[in-house]
Formats: C-alpha cells, structure tokens, sequence
C-alpha cells in the first residue's frame, strides 16, 4: 500500500532537537491515577474486539491528532464492516514538535501493543506507522520497523498529516495518534484511566526543551516551569507554530488530551505590522491551490461575495501561508475568521449568489 500527495505545499525542515532526543520527562500530580469502571482484564490478549472498544470508552481516550474519542473512532470502523489498515500516527510534521515521534521512540511497546489493540478491534488485516521524512535528527535514527511493525515514511509537502489518508486502492485506512494508543494499552493493561497527555515544551526562551507527560488541568505555565525559563517569553502559543494559538494567560490555560506543544518565544516578529509585498508566495505553496493574499484583503476590506468567488470554504487551516509570508501576515488567521463568518451567514440567511464576475461581485459590499 501506498500514500496518495498533493505536491503543492512547504518542505518543513524538521529541527526537533533537543526535545526529541532527550528522555521522556514526567508532570504528573501524584494520586491522579484513576482505575477503571469495567473488571480488570485477565488475558489482554484474548479481549474480544467489543470488549477492547469497552476499554478505551471507559478510559475517556481521546485521539490527540482528531480531537474524536477512541472508542468512537474504533466503533465506527468496526460498524463500516472493518478497515484494511490501522496506522500509528506520529507524523509531527510542524518544526519543534515531536510529542508523537517522541513517545513512540521511548515508550515502543506500549504504543506498538496499543496499536495492535486497535487494529483487533477495528477489524483490520494490516498495522504500520507513519512518520514524516524530513526529519533531520543526528541522534535519532529512525528505524524501518518497530516490534515487527513496519515504519512509514510519508513524503510529500506540508500539511502531510491532512494528505496521508487514502491508500491506493481506495481502501480504508484509520489513523490513530500514537499517543492515544499508549493511552489504551495502559487502560488494558493497567487499568488506568487517560488522565495525562504527552507534549513538547520548547521554543526559544525554554531552557531545556523536552517531551513532558502531563496531567491533564495543569496549566501551560506549570509546564513551561518544568522546562525552566531563560527569560520571559514575549508569545506563548498552543500547538505548533504553523497552526497553533498564541494565548494570554498561561498561568490560567490548562493542558488537555489535544495539547501536543507549548512553545514558547522571546519575539513575536507579527507584531511588526509589515505591508504585503505582493510576492505570491502564499498562493505558490498552498495546498488548496488558493490565492490567500485575494482572500485576506477581501477579508480586510469587507467582501463576503470575494470571499466566495474565491472559494474561502476550501481553507484548511494548514498555515502555510502565514508561514512563508515574508510580511509575517497573519493570512490563516484572518482567511479562517473569514471562513466561519461567511458559513455562519449562509446558514442563518442560505441566499442565491451572484454569478461569478459579475458587476454585483466586483461591488460588493456587504459587511464581514
């Protein structure tokens, strides 16, 4: 089997060092354990697909790559009949982040064991990991197979992870986070409740980047202490830097089963309010094959019909764009906020729209 790409995108360079090399650190409030509602599993291996399902909704597992509880996503597949393929996904393909690539390198058995859980229960004939390729580790070598489970290295530009679904044939294939994986393992075979998650804390101002498992309610700041501070950070954002959020109040911001990053910076080049230089670059690497500098000055000047005519509804949220803005706009910010604006206007007021370029288009001015 292999993985269908769109080749418009960004080639990320993926520095993960240190974090990625270093040991798996631990945030973990003491007594915040908690056993399951269900009998504890004599013989994991002879758990049937139903009962592992029962395991991983007792668990409260949520999918770190989807935000979809486990038990739903397995339950699902099941119900369409199986799947052909359950894939571990530690693609981590945003520069700095390695909460998945990190977990599976340190944590092997729990997640590959987790995997083939999975896979019972969701009726699949094949198992494999994915990671991205360009990873650029001196001290990690990434091997072809983990536990007998093969590794794959998806190519292609970035956003990888939203393009690495569809094998050829048109076969199902079901991701799952490696970090939710570790998660049901240890609901089977400890009998332990999801209540920590796995993420990077680094960024320029961090004084010792690392992977840190953390309980789930502490707060980003709690985090950000644990790797200790070389000096104030200027920017704090949730998630990587392509599609994370910049938020004000870390001490008050708790971690939750979908923080994959904490990074924290001294500079927020943004806030330097440059003027779009018109260079196209934006349009050159977005996967959708969008025009975002259209969309943001349509954006800015108030055009729900431009909006549409330039197909706002097809933005991914990958932050491409903004990535390879030399300006430092903030495009998949404003083209996202635009986004929603204009679903939540069709829906409330569903109306015929003018036909493309025509006069009504080039005049709109309905408010954003």
């Amino acid at each position: 089997m292999a993985f269908h790409f769109l080749s418009k995108g960004l080639v990320l360079e993926q520095h993960k060092e240190p974090a990625l090399s270093r040991d798996l650190r631990e945030l973990i409030v003491p007594g915040s354990a908690r056993p399951l509602p269900l009998p504890k599993a004599e013989d994991p291996a002879a758990l049937s697909p139903e009962e592992i399902i029962a395991f991983a909704d007792a668990a409260g597992i949520i999918d770190e790559r989807d935000s979809l509880p486990l038990g739903e996503k397995l339950r699902a597949a099941r119900r369409d009949g199986g799947t052909a393929m359950v894939v571990a996904d530690a693609i981590d393909d945003e520069p700095y982040v390695s909460s998945q690539l990190g977990p599976l390198f340190k944590l092997s058995s729990q997640a590959v064991g987790g995997l083939l859980f999975a896979a019972k229960a969701a009726g699949a004939q094949e198992i494999m990991i994915g990671v991205y390729k360009n990873v650029y580790d001196l001290r990690l070598r990434i091997p072809n197979t983990l536990y007998g489970v093969k590794i794959k290295r998806i190519t292609g530009k970035y956003p990888a992870e939203a393009r690495s679904s569809f094998p050829e044939g048109g076969e199902g294939v079901l991701l799952v986070g490696v970090c939710a994986l570790i998660h049901l393992y240890r609901a089977i075979h400890n009998h332990t409740a999801q209540t920590t998650s796995f993420l990077t804390v680094a960024g320029n101002c961090v004084a010792n980047p690392a992977n840190l498992e953390a309980t789930n309610g502490l707060s980003v700041w709690q985090a950000l202490e644990r790797c200790g501070l070389l000096e104030e950070p200027a920017r704090v954002v949730i998630g990587g830097p392509m599609t994370g959020m910049s938020i004000l109040d870390p001490a008050h911001t708790p971690i939750s089963a979908t923080t994959r990053a904490v990074l924290a910076f001294l500079d927020n080049p943004r806030e330097r309010h440059y003027s779009c230089i018109g260079c196209g670059k934006c349009a050159s690497v977005c996967p959708q094959e969008l025009s975002p500098l259209f969309l943001y000055k349509s954006s800015k000047q108030k055009l729900v019909g431009m909006l549409r005519f330039y197909d706002v509804e097809r933005c991914i949220g990958c932050g491409t764009c903004s990535y390879v803005c030399p300006a430092k706009l903030e495009l998949s910010a404003e083209i996202l906020s635009a986004k929603r604006l204009v679903e939540g206007l069709d829906k409330a007021q569903p109306q015929t729209q003018p036909q493309e370029g025509t006069q009504e288009d080039q005049n709109d001015t309905q408010s954003v």
